[in-house]
């Protein structure tokens, strides 16, 4: 053998080496991170930053991100997110992980070879606990745990341009003397089963009841989620301005037409999209800003519906506009996203409800394909159960799409029997069971392309 035929034989082999070296560290801190946040836990993203030009996320790719563990946190589910690849002479990562029960939040730092050794096998893997801000239930990677996932905004270039930009105001909005600013941060909203906007999240709906008649009155609306604010008010009650943002599309139903309305998101880029009216923080900024006085006072949405002011008399008169109804705003050539979408789903006999034989189905094809000559390990079970996997699960028929919105307690579980192709679409937090490739896999936030 000639020493040019060495030379590439040796290089070879040290890839390999290598390679093999970065999927075992890779799997190693897969396993420390399971260990803690639990095998169930949900993958809200596993980024290499290897692949990436850029230190930092897309913004749409960190904005799903982080709303994957805000919606895990909300429902008390562990997750996790991951940035990590091959450096020099280790593999290393960091990210954030949530613990069941909204136990904790921690920023967590793994290094394979801490002290460059290579294939030494000593791992470093820290936690830090995240400082939880203000919002229940909202999670910031950047104010909570000192992780930045998307570019810092470039520096402004100043340059003249004659073109006026969109700016936070009313172009023909005259104030009187006296009026009240009252304000509804989102809270738990009535699911509609249709999508208003290409987010891919299904609206939300919110009955909001104004009781203000001592005197003029401006509604700020802030929701994060696309929302549809449907506005009553009671006889007397004069509402002058409304005001909606968030970050995805908000529409407000049931005014008449002619009240000023300003709804700027950060989706349509209108001139208040700097403040995040999902966040009650935000609301006496802006409305100092737009009126010169603060918010009198937030409301809360329960169950889909909030009273704005005072208390309710028994005969009081409540008043609507049918000029805007809430289903006007529904895109009707969007599939029905969420619950909605799989009922849909089973009337169509695209999906049917799933079995316990579906279940035992899966279990003894499994149990075929396991090794057989491993001997039982002490304290864990041979036979699987099977009571729990099947409920709430269905068996995809057909060709079918993925609803929208299938996050966090919105998730299901499918079967895809053998000679059914995967379904399109993004199947979020849902757990599918592959009868084609016997492989059971929890999915992330993230859309699939097929």
């Amino acid at each position: 053998m000639n020493s040019l035929a060495k030379n590439a034989l040796l290089l070879t082999i040290v890839t390999l080496s290598f390679t093999y070296q970065s999927h075992a560290k890779k799997t190693s801190l897969e396993q420390r991170l399971l260990s803690v946040v639990g095998k169930n836990a949900v993958r809200c993203g596993v980024f290499h930053f290897n692949d990436r030009k850029s230190g930092y996320l897309s913004g749409a790719v960190a904005a799903k991100a982080i709303r994957c563990m805000t919606i895990a946190y909300q429902h008390s589910q562990g997750f996790y997110l991951s940035d990590e690849g091959s450096g020099i002479d280790s593999y290393v990562a960091r990210g954030i992980l949530g613990t069941p029960n909204r136990s904790g939040i921690y920023r967590f730092d793994y290094d394979s070879s801490p002290s460059g050794g290579g294939f030494s096998g000593h791992d470093a893997f820290g936690m830090a606990s995240c400082h939880k801000n203000a919002v229940p239930g909202k999670i910031d990677p950047e104010a909570d745990c000192g992780i930045t996932l998307k570019a810092p905004p470039p520096e402004p270039v100043k340059i003249k341009i004659k073109s006026k930009p969109t700016r936070c105001e009313f172009t023909q909005l005259k104030l009187p003397d006296d009026f009240a600013v009252l304000a509804v941060s989102g809270g738990r909203s009535h699911e509609t089963g249709f999508q208003i906007d290409q987010s891919g999240y299904q609206a939300l709906q919110i009955e909001v009841l104004a009781n203000r008649p001592d005197k003029p009155l401006v509604l700020i609306l802030g929701q994060y989620e696309p929302t549809i604010w449907n506005i009553h008010w009671t006889q007397g009650t004069h509402i002058i301005a409304v005001v909606a943002g968030g970050l995805h599309r908000q529409a407000v139903a049931g005014l008449p037409r002619g009240i000023p309305m300003l709804n700027s998101t950060i989706e349509n880029e209108g001139g208040c999209k700097d403040f995040n009216l999902w966040e009650p923080e935000a609301f006496n900024p802006l409305s100092r800003r737009l009126f010169g006085r603060p918010v009198e006072k937030v409301y809360l949405a329960e169950n889909g519906n909030v009273l704005v002011g005072g208390p309710l008399s028994p005969d009081i008169k409540v008043l609507s506009s049918s000029a805007t109804p809430p289903k006007s705003f529904f895109d009707k050539n969007a599939p029905l996203a969420g619950e909605a979408g799989l009922e849909d789903g089973i009337k169509k006999g695209l999906l049917r409800k799933a079995t316990e034989e579906d279940a035992r189905a899966w279990f003894a094809q499994v149990a075929e394909r396991a090794p057989s000559d491993v001997p039982p390990i002490a304290g864990q079970e041979t036979t699987p159960k099977v009571p729990g996997i099947y409920e709430g699960t269905y068996v995809v028929l057909k060709p079918f799409v993925f609803p929208a919105a299938l996050f966090g307690g919105h998730s299901a579980t499918f079967f895809i029997p053998r000679g059914v192709p995967m379904p399109n679409g993004d199947p979020g937090h849902s757990t599918i069971y592959d009868f084609n490739t016997f492989a059971a896999r929890q999915e992330s936030s993230s859309p699939q392309k097929r």
